[in-house]
């Protein structure tokens, strides 16, 4: 006869089990979780440059604006208590009843808001049109409603699957992602125009939904429970608390990231500069689309380390990844900066030319933004969540008033992307400053020095080489090897950067 415990998945085995692609230490983990990236990253500035053609610049600008505003609505509400699910689940990853009972729990809340900001979405959208002086923008805000619902679904199980730390699954479902929105979004977008891109996102996260349902069926294991332990209902307050905090974050950060966009739009009227803007925004925050990999990895680990008082450990990782940013963000913006024109015209086209002004301008929010994102991720998961939202509501604040105050006067978005580094630079150092006063950790004056003289000789050398058209992908890989030769020959960059995580593999399995 069948035996059934043959097929049991034991507590003690689960906390070994619980990846997708069986037991893989963080470096591999991250690296799974970076090619992902990449390739969604890829699947997006697909979509950018192909929409930037097919439906002209500014029609193009209209979908930047409402698909903004309506990702920023999505993430806003439904990440808060997917993310607060994957925070308490991170903290006891190997007691599988606790982790069913906060996700029934985190279920029932995400229905319940989810469904109520459908509807209040939907029915505001005249309104929203209004606000920013364009009643044409109606259907196209109410058709993006459904985007709420379709990316809800996705997400949740994203982080569901960042709290199991089965970071194999959420490879797996980034790639799937990348892949589906350039299928259904170019696919509709060129036999249906402006709404067939709107369809084209809805249809996407829906696609996702489905790989995550198959993922976790066929191939997250889980425990059989313990019959003489009943599962018991995980308290709603646990999850609100931590979501609450969690939210106003998110609130002040996506607002703030896209504000530009809308007070070009409200302040200007002008589609195509909002377009032009939106095309520079795409390409500065190139780092930080990358980065969300390293937030994934960094959210559920700060989380275990801190419920189990490993300070020291946190100290180390946190410290080796500011210097491993720094190392490699100031040649990004430094080569975005020399080579602004080409990258534009490659991704977007000739007609995004112009757009190429605004680059070099944003690029403090290349650097310093990128820092505020992996550190408030870190301070998220530490549960110190009043820090990087009080940073961003600080930074919100200040992007407001001196957008209503400067755009209309100089009527430049020139002035929008001034104002925008201006405020990451603060976001950026205030979390460096928190980081050093709650962690103790820092980036060392030596790091600093070394990486300033390498970024020295690369702004020297740049010019000597070819940058136009195709050449400047050559120049800048050429450019970036240097830069690195340069750290090796400062001994700054060495074979144990390469695995940074190597000394964590363990945490896993820690208690």
């Amino acid at each position: 006869m069948y035996d059934s415990r043959q097929k049991t998945l034991t507590v003690e085995r689960f906390s070994h089990k619980i990846e997708i692609m069986s037991k893989k230490s963080l470096t591999t983990s991250f690296l799974f979780l970076i090619i992902a990236e990449v390739i969604f990253n890829i699947s997006g500035y697909i979509i950018h440059a192909g929409l930037g053609r097919i439906l002209g610049v500014a029609d193009y600008g209209r979908y930047s604006l409402v698909i903004g505003f309506t990702t920023m609505i999505i993430v806003l509400f439904g990440r808060g208590i997917p993310t607060a699910m994957a925070k308490r689940m991170s903290e006891k990853k190997d007691d599988w009843q606790l982790i069913t009972a906060v996700k029934k729990t985190a279920i029932r809340l995400q229905f319940f808001t989810i469904t109520l900001l459908t509807f209040i979405f939907y029915f505001s959208s005249p309104y929203l049109a209004q606000i920013f002086g364009d009643e044409s923008l109606t259907p196209l805000f109410q058709l993006s409603t459904f985007i709420i619902p379709a990316f809800a679904l996705s997400s949740f199980h994203v982080l569901y699957f960042n709290g199991l730390k089965a970071f194999g699954a959420m490879s797996i479902m980034k790639i799937s992602r990348g892949v589906f929105r350039v299928l259904w979004i170019i696919g509709l977008a060129y036999y249906f125009s402006l709404d067939g891109a709107f369809y084209g996102a809805i249809f996407a996260p829906l696609s996702v939904f489905f790989v995550a349902l198959i993922i976790d069926f066929f191939f997250i294991e889980k425990p059989v429970e313990d019959q003489n332990k009943p599962l018991k209902a995980y308290p709603v307050k646990k999850v609100i608390l931590y979501a609450g905090g969690f939210m106003a974050f998110l609130f002040f950060y996506e607002f703030f990231i896209r504000v530009d966009i809308f007070m070009i739009k409200a302040l200007l009227h002008d589609d195509a500069l909002t377009g032009l803007y939106n095309a520079a925004l795409t390409i500065a925050l190139i780092p930080y689309s990358l980065l969300i990999a390293l937030s994934f990895l960094l959210f559920p680990t700060i989380s275990h380390l801190s419920a189990n008082n490993h300070t020291e450990k946190a100290k180390t990782l946190i410290s080796q990844v500011l210097r491993l940013l720094f190392i490699f963000l100031l040649p990004l913006a430094a080569l975005m900066d020399v080579y602004a024109q080409p990258i534009i015209v490659l991704v977007f086209g000739q007609d995004f030319a112009p757009a190429a002004e605004f680059l070099p301008l944003l690029l403090g929010g290349t650097i310093f933004g990128a820092f505020f994102y992996i550190l408030a991720a870190i301070f998220n998961g530490a549960g110190k969540t009043k820090i990087p939202a009080t940073i961003a509501g600080l930074g919100l604040t200040s992007a407001i008033i001196l957008n209503l105050y400067f755009l209309p006067l100089y009527g430049d978005p020139r002035i929008t992307a001034v104002i925008f580094s201006f405020n990451a630079f603060f976001m950026g150092i205030a979390s460096l400053f928190f980081a050093y006063k709650v962690f103790d950790a820092k980036i060392s004056r030596y790091t600093v020095a070394k990486v300033l003289v390498s970024i020295l000789l690369l702004t020297i050398i740049a010019p000597y080489l070819p940058g136009e058209g195709l050449w400047f992908l050559l120049s800048s890989t050429l450019l970036f090897a240097i830069y690195i030769i340069t750290l090796i020959f400062l001994k700054e960059f060495t074979k144990k950067d390469l695995v940074v995580f190597k000394d964590l593999k363990k945490k896993k399995n820690e208690k």
